[in-house]
């Protein structure tokens, strides 16, 4: 084998199969949810189909996935950056419920494989140096100037394009949501302030950001100084068990940084119980991610019956399991107490459809301003979600 399909082959289990390091001594499988009623639901369900190109945005060539409803309307846009070393196909758990509920999703990888396979890190095997290459401030200005000009790319072919569907785009309503490195970049987009990189131009178009794995590190600035602009709507995605394979989050606690220190207004915190990072990647299933495939047995973190909360149509009741607020509520990480979860397939199905209950509830709330969708949020989801996650809100 060339030492650069050497160099690809570990680069691949080391960014894409994030979740599969060494086990510790013990593991505790976690089993679905039984009964697991439905979460939220739109109002309206599309067919929808997907395209797949390249742009040259300057000197530049990027990958780009479309992901259109059907029909005529006009459809808001969401701008999904997958996570490093991923490509404009990732995040298909995310995308597709999104596109499903009346979003139009552009996939965008300003970083192709190749492109990190260039670097001096990458060449050496040095895979904790060429992460944190990635998410240095150097590459996020990079990266948050070519967010500008995919958004630029994508008001010219609405206005020029007949046919390919980017005239059935509403670009005064926009997303931007991401996953791990994704996500430094689509928090930066909301407002983050970080030394050294000019501030993305906020404009009333953008509604919210959806970050998934949000990044945080004690590097540069401090917390406050660098969330506290954000007044952005935000919902940020995590789990306790949500570390890197890369070396650059040790601890799942600190993604909760950014939730902590921006100030409130529809920013919400979405942690589940048992996911590993590959889970909020979009995989959509356990073996795609890379996980562990366990049996059916019980756990009572997981298992508690018939549970409602469904939007329109599903039942609909008082929330008597939490109540919200910014710090209450939040589990104990199993890995730090010599855990390592294993899901069953049907454990892996829930913890998804979590995450895209919740994210589809958060855009139809903010985005469309759907009443059903508020009220979801605020009356149904922690009831439905039990012990499987907390959601949390400022």
């Amino acid at each position: 084998m060339s030492r650069k399909r050497i160099i690809l082959a570990a680069l691949a289990a080391a960014l894409l199969l994030a979740g599969c390091a060494n086990s510790p001594p013990r593991r505790q499988e976690i089993a679905a949810r039984p009964h697991l009623a439905p979460g939220y639901t739109a109002e309206q369900r599309y067919a929808i189909a997907a395209t797949r190109e390249s742009w040259m945005l300057g000197n530049d060539t990027v990958d780009v996935t479309l992901t259109m409803p059907s029909g005529d309307g006009i459809f808001p846009l969401v701008v999904y950056l997958p996570g490093l070393g991923e490509s404009a196909e990732g995040g298909a758990a995310w995308r597709r419920p999104w596109a499903e509920a009346g979003y139009a999703v552009l996939a965008f990888q300003p970083d192709s494989i190749a492109q990190i396979l260039s670097s001096a890190a990458a060449r050496s095997g040095e895979f904790r140096e060429l992460a944190r290459e990635q998410f240095s401030p150097r590459a996020l200005d990079r990266r948050q100037a070519l967010l500008q000009k995919a958004l630029a790319e994508v008001a010219r072919r609405k206005s020029s394009s007949t046919a390919s569907g980017y005239t059935r785009i509403d670009l005064a309503r926009v997303t931007i949501a991401g996953f791990d490195l994704g996500a430094q970049t689509a928090l930066f987009a909301a407002g983050e302030q970080i030394n050294g990189v000019a501030p993305f131009p906020l404009s009333d178009t953008l509604k919210c950001v959806v970050a998934l794995s949000p990044y945080a590190d004690f590097s540069g600035a401090g917390f406050e100084q660098r969330f506290k602009p954000v007044h952005v709507p935000v919902l940020s995605v995590t789990s306790i068990d949500d570390t890197d394979l890369y070396g650059l989050v040790s601890s799942a606690a600190i993604r909760r940084a950014p939730f902590e220190y921006m100030p409130p207004g529809r920013k919400y915190f979405l942690s589940l119980f048992s996911a590993p990072h590959a889970l909020l990647s979009g995989k959509e299933t356990a073996a795609e991610g890379g996980e562990f495939r366990g049996g059916e047995e019980s756990s009572p973190a997981m298992n508690g019956g018939d549970a409602g909360g469904g939007g329109r149509s599903g039942k609909r009741g008082r929330d008597s399991s939490r109540s919200g607020g910014s710090r209450g509520g939040e589990m104990p990480g199993r890995a730090a107490l010599g855990f390592s979860p294993a899901l069953s397939a049907g454990a892996w199905e829930d913890q998804l459809r979590y995450v895209q209950s919740v994210t589809t509830a958060y855009l139809d709330a903010v985005v469309k301003n759907d009443p059903v969708a508020q009220e979801w949020l605020a009356k149904d989801a922690r009831r439905w979600l039990g012990e499987g996650a907390n959601l949390v809100t400022k």
